[in-house]
């Protein structure tokens, strides 16, 4: 349907301030809004939040929507959240979704309407400048390509981003200091409190074909009184369901050992038990209600813990046979750690490829599984480690 032309006297008019949309620190009071500087008409509420998605990836701070909407009847102030909530819909790119959900410091809604018609003059706040977006984009891409992501498993995929981030960055000791919540400054200043550090991963790891969402809510100490904090955290999808993860939480390690990777719904906190998190919006509408029966069904939990891949010597797939893709995984790890690069292995991984006992794990071993490989296929029933002592 055409867009119908607002009247010139609007029927209702509402200004809106909304919460800090990103609600991990305090701000001073928003300034009167200024002149728009971007017009957005569109014949759908639809459109206009894809629109709206275009203009806060620019980062445009001021933009008045113009749309058409004959559905139910909804609250100017409803409205106005909708429509953010709508423009920050999950599309599966890194710098999208969740990614601007959390790039928001606050923002400013005067709304308007007239029947079905709609204005809505937004005002909005961030964290980071469109340069140093730009900036950032540059960066990442880098180090995407350091990282060498393409010929790995989506499960180690997800191993490999996780470890960088929690190898590398550390929680920011300033938190009054705007850019710590952004992901900005996990990569240039190697520090972020936990906004930045999952709005970082939550970028690496849609972009690399891993779907994911940051979940908000709290985080409680039982071990101290009324130790109740904002928190932000995340899960990821593999092989069907999701996953919790906590890099924040695991910074302490310095991606030595993981506490909250890959957890299920009932074993998130059961490392640690005197830490919880619990999820929930604070932030009213342009969140999700992450305790909704629609996010739930939308994004289904484990209930345990990803089981990592269970090998034998040899065995490095888990498969439970040793085999060419045994040989081709501890050839190209090898290269990995080679170039300087994170490993892709678990612990066990690690240990089992090193088949020839010497201590580390390389092109020997590899072209041993091989051999091992073609000598079964031709009939040799040895053991793998009675085949490498005979020859």
């Amino acid at each position: 349907m055409k867009f119908k032309a607002m009247a010139a006297a609007a029927a209702a008019a509402l200004t809106l301030l909304s919460a800090a949309v990103s609600p991990f620190a305090a701000y001073a009071a928003v300034p009167s809004m200024p002149a728009v500087t971007l017009e957005i008409t569109a014949a759908s509420k639809e459109d206009a939040a894809s629109q709206m998605r275009s203009a806060l990836k620019a980062h445009q701070t001021s933009f008045s929507v113009n749309f058409y909407y004959d559905g139910e009847k909804i609250d100017l102030k409803d409205m106005s959240g909708l429509m953010m909530y709508n423009a920050c819909d999950e599309t599966g790119v890194g710098t999208e979704g969740d990614y601007l959900r959390f790039a928001i410091k606050r923002y400013k809604c005067n709304a308007k309407s007239s029947g079905n018609n709609y204005i809505l003059d937004y005002e909005v706040d961030y964290y980071t400048t469109p340069e140093e977006e730009e900036r950032l984009t540059d960066e990442i891409n880098k180090l995407v390509e350091s990282l060498d992501l393409a010929s790995l498993s989506d499960y180690a995929k997800i191993r490999v981003l996780y470890k960088y981030v929690t190898s590398n960055i550390t929680y920011s000791q300033n938190i009054s200091d705007p850019y710590v919540y952004s992901a900005y400054c996990a990569v240039f200043n190697k520090h972020a409190v936990c906004q930045g550090i999952t709005q970082l991963l939550y970028r690496l790891y849609n972009d690399n074909g891993i779907p994911c969402r940051i979940i908000a809510g709290k985080s409680h100490d039982y071990s101290e009184q009324n130790a109740d904090g904002y928190h932000v955290w995340l899960i990821v999808k593999l092989n069907g369901s999701y996953y919790l993860l906590d890099p924040t939480w695991d910074l302490k390690y310095k991606g030595m050992t993981f506490h909250y990777f890959l957890k299920g719904s009932g074993d998130f906190d059961s490392d640690i038990p005197s830490l919880t998190h619990i999820a929930q919006n604070d932030n009213g509408l342009s969140f999700p209600d992450y305790n909704s029966e629609a996010f739930r069904t939308k994004y289904p939990l484990n209930t345990s813990l990803y089981p990592e891949p269970v090998c034998t010597l040899g065995d490095i797939s888990g498969n439970g046979s040793i085999d060419a893709v045994d040989a081709s995984m501890i050839l190209m790890e090898y290269a990995r750690l080679s170039a300087g690069r994170i490993s892709s292995f678990t612990t066990s991984q690690y240990i089992y490829a090193d088949v020839d006992h010497n201590g580390k794990s390389d092109a020997v071993d590899a072209s041993k599984v091989l051999a091992y490989y073609a000598a079964k296929s031709s009939g040799n029933e040895q053991s793998l480690n009675d085949y490498i002592k005979s020859h």
